[in-house]
């Protein structure tokens, strides 16, 4: 059974296994012998030794009136791995240019509706790759509708201990969700100065971006490590001159 795994992970099928295989153990072999042996259909065996003959696995041995085929020497796989590894060393970078210039471009994804804002929350706090978020928001500018989304961002911060900076403006005097964070130690918050004011939320974390309007019921995640890295040093800017906030 390990021998079949292994020689469809190489890349035949079951059937050219099974086939390879039996003419490993029988040596020169007509089709009628091979089918007997594999339980395989005669029409099927002439088809896979085709395919076999043409990945230079099998051979024909011409005896008198009739077709004998011959399984090559179980070296020839490693030959053949050989030889594709090498073939993919020639083109690798070209490969790689392609993936370089793929990946390089930004990845944009729009979700319209209340529902999908919330999709959007949702796959910030379960991706388990991410270390630590920043933040633009007014809590004023979220509506209440939308109040469950702090619960999700309590549970990333208190269970996950996913570290936390966050730039508020204009916060109310005891808001309930930083008043359930004040004491941890991974979460931190700074004032903005009162005349910059947010009216949308926006999340940086990891690779990505999110930016939530609740006027215009939308959500935008921005992927691309160009744009995130200017929106950090933005954040770090702002961070600096931002005023210590604890609720």
């Amino acid at each position: 059974m390990e021998l079949l795994q292994t020689l469809e992970e190489f890349g035949l099928n079951k059937n050219e296994s099974v086939v390879y295989l039996a003419l490993l153990q029988m040596g020169p072999s007509a089709v009628l012998a091979i089918a007997r042996h594999t339980a395989l259909k005669r029409p099927t065996v002439y088809l896979i030794l085709d395919s076999l003959i043409e990945k230079g696995l099998v051979v024909v041995v011409p005896k008198e009136k009739k077709k004998l085929f011959l399984a090559l020497p179980p070296s020839r796989l490693e030959e053949e791995m050989e030889r594709k590894t090498n073939l993919i060393r020639q083109v690798m970078p070209e490969l790689s240019a392609l993936y370089r210039s793929e990946t390089a471009k930004p990845s944009i994804k729009f979700f319209e509706s209340n529902e999908g804002m919330f999709e959007v929350y949702r796959e910030i706090t379960k991706r388990s790759d991410i270390k630590e978020i920043m933040t633009f928001f007014s809590p004023e500018a979220i509506p209440k509708k939308f109040e469950q989304v702090y619960e999700l961002l309590i549970k990333l911060f208190k269970e996950r201990k996913v570290r936390a900076r966050e730039i508020i403006s204009a916060p109310p005097p005891r808001h309930f969700y930083l008043e359930q964070l004040k004491h941890l130690s991974n979460y931190h918050a700074r004032l903005a100065p009162k005349e910059f004011k947010f009216s949308s939320d926006t999340i940086i974390y990891g690779n990505k971006i999110a930016i939530f309007s609740f006027k215009k019921h939308f959500a935008l995640i921005i992927e691309s490590d160009d744009v995130v890295n200017s929106f950090k040093s933005l954040f770090e800017l702002a961070w600096q001159s931002a005023e210590n906030f604890r609720p």
